[in-house]
């Protein structure tokens, strides 16, 4: 890799599908831990509720009454409202009308999108990578966060060149 010539671009549009999926990677993390425990808490709270009615306590039903609305609320809010809200902002912003674009150096990054100027970023201010159903996901140390659908590359050689840059040992 020489520094005048990248060794891997890749220009993109995203949509919609890809994005939501880039979203679920930034914001419900890899790991399917993180994704279940707060329904596993509200799991926990109906058990704990059911084990006070069987020890004839009338507090258990409430707690089996709160366990099952918080587990209704998260269901809600993972399935049905948050997708809905991020398509309608995918709509109304039109993050998919612009040309997004990554390329790799020796050193360093360069991100852009259509409109904005280059922003170059070095290996080490990578914070998080993950890979999606359809996307890549890099998350920088200011928080910015890329996502790269799978499509954008031309080769299976360079899908490895890219996976390979961002994985950390």
């Amino acid at each position: 890799m020489s520094d005048s010539k990248p060794a891997l671009s890749a220009r993109y549009y995203l949509n919609l599908e890809e994005s939501q999926d880039g979203f679920k990677l930034a914001t419900f993390g890899k790991k399917q831990i993180t994704q279940m425990l707060t329904p596993l808490v509200s799991v926990g709270i109906i058990i704990w509720g059911i084990y006070l009615v069987i020890n004839n306590s009338s507090v258990g039903q409430y707690y089996i009454g709160l366990g099952a609305f918080f587990l209704l609320l998260q269901m809600l809010m993972r399935y049905w409202f948050l997708p809905m809200m991020f398509k309608r902002q995918f709509v109304k912003y039109q993050f998919g009308k612009s040309e997004q674009g990554i390329e790799l150096f020796q050193e360093y990054l360069e991100l852009f999108s259509s409109g904005r100027p280059k922003k170059i970023h070095h290996y080490t201010d990578v914070a998080k990578f993950a890979e999606g159903k359809l996307t890549y996901m890099i998350e920088l140390k200011d928080r910015t966060v890329v996502i790269v659908p799978k499509r954008a590359f031309e080769s299976s050689e360079d899908k490895t060149l890219f996976v390979n840059t961002f994985k950390k040992p």
